[in-house]
């Protein structure tokens, strides 16, 4: 083989590897067409932040509630032993 034959070997095997790892690239972590900029009209931080303070009152008032039930069924029972 002749020293430019060689070398033409050589670049073609290195750029045909390029192009097989391009190829085999995108299998590993899947394809994705597309970008993370611009608007973002899901959920912001904000609502759920917002979403998660009326969750604790909704769970508190709640609580509240079984307690009063609670405490009635209690004095119920207590008066019918006396």
């Amino acid at each position: 083989m002749k020293l430019d034959e060689k070398v033409l070997l050589g670049a073609a095997c290195f750029f045909a590897g390029a192009v097989a790892g391009f190829l085999i690239a995108p299998i590993k972590k899947g394809i994705y067409c597309g970008n993370n900029n611009g608007n973002n009209y899901g959920d912001s931080s904000e609502e759920n932040e917002n979403d998660e303070d009326v969750s604790v009152k909704s769970e508190e008032e709640a609580i509240d509630e079984i307690n009063k039930v609670i405490n009635e069924v209690a004095k119920e029972m207590s008066k019918e032993e006396k």
